[in-house]
């Protein structure tokens, strides 16, 4: 299977038609990951609290909620949109 498979022009995305069904799903898969974080760090360079890093040994970004203030710089310039602001429920 190609590594590139989401070819874009100005208004038609391309399909390769000669790969099977189980590969068109799996590169659908691959065009279709946007929310999949990918740690490009545009969210720990961004934020002006210093509160988020990413975790060693799982690669899992970590936000510390005791010094994060909620100003949404990363949920907003997230490239592949996998930070979202949520309003806190309150009990």
């Amino acid at each position: 299977m190609k590594e590139d498979v989401c070819h874009l022009s100005p208004s038609i995305l391309e399909v390769e038609q000669s790969w099977s069904p189980d590969q068109a799903q799996q590169a659908a898969k691959l065009c279709l990951s946007a929310n999949t974080c990918r740690w490009c760090e545009v969210c720990q360079l961004i934020c002006p609290d210093l509160a988020i890093t990413r975790d060693p040994g799982s690669g899992d970004i970590l936000i510390d909620l005791e010094f994060c203030k909620g100003c949404g710089l990363c949920a907003f310039f997230c490239p592949k949109g996998a930070i979202r602001m949520e309003l806190e429920q309150t009990n």
